[in-house]
């Protein structure tokens, strides 16, 4: 009888012992540094988005320093869309006629509808972003109307190549309306046609570059007439809600 209520005895202090052990601030304290220690590594190494989110014990956004020290578990969900919107805005700077240097400075980011002016890495994860060219003549540079330096398909060419470094992402070329703000010159947004569209007559090859097929003509397209509202090619990028 005695050594079973010292059995118990011994067991109750052992119990004791281990939960003030977890229930200790300092020893949180020391896991969640680690946590974020080995976070910030892959972030330093190149290896993870700068942007992230939270995830202890499945609580989002919930602090480090709550998570059970039994058996809990501490995650980051690493948001790659701010890196694939740095990644594609160089590009499309890049691939830009560089005559004058103004269409290349052209090129602006939207958030969720609204133009962006931080630095790209703090985009919230989860946005939809828009990479646009706010130039009036942005349209005829990016379907061939207009002939320039570089080929044409500037939004296509690089939503193939930010897709090949960042294939999580979703990433479309769409022609969108743009309805505030200014373009790079300082005119009003959206660009209104003053005049009847003209199809220029141009093709494009890569192995001939620009080609005239014949002479430039009026187009009767409606969405060409004088007085229509632009639209504008755009590379859209978003990511799914888990990363």
């Amino acid at each position: 009888m005695a050594r079973a209520r010292m059995a118990d005895t011994i067991r109750e202090q052992i119990n004791l012992a281990t939960r003030n052990v977890l229930a200790s601030q300092s020893l949180h304290d020391l896991v969640a540094q680690e946590c974020r220690d080995l976070r910030d590594a892959q972030i330093s190494a190149g290896a993870a988005s700068p942007v992230f989110g939270t995830f202890v014990d499945g609580r989002m956004n919930d602090a480090e320093e709550h998570v059970r020290l039994d058996n809990g578990i501490v995650s980051y969900v690493f948001s790659y869309l701010a890196q694939g919107v740095a990644f594609a805005l160089g590009e499309c700077q890049k691939r830009s006629p560089a005559r004058t240097g103004a269409f290349r400075k052209a090129w602006a980011v939207r958030v969720n509808g609204k133009w962006w002016t931080r630095d790209t890495v703090a985009i919230p994860k989860g946005s939809m972003v828009e990479i646009v060219n706010t130039m009036p003549y942005a349209r005829k540079i990016d379907t061939g109307g207009q002939q320039t330096s570089v080929p044409p398909g500037i939004v296509e060419a690089v939503r193939q190549a930010t897709y090949r470094q960042f294939p999580t992402l979703t990433i479309a070329r769409k022609f969108i309306n743009l309805t505030d703000g200014q373009d790079a010159r300082g005119g009003h947004l959206p660009y209104v046609l003053k005049a009847q569209g003209i199809e220029s007559g141009l093709t494009w090859s890569k192995a001939d570059g620009f080609e005239r097929l014949r002479k430039p003509r009026r187009s009767n397209r409606k969405d060409r007439a004088a007085g229509q509202v632009m639209t504008y090619p755009a590379l859209v990028l978003t990511e799914s809600g888990n990363g």
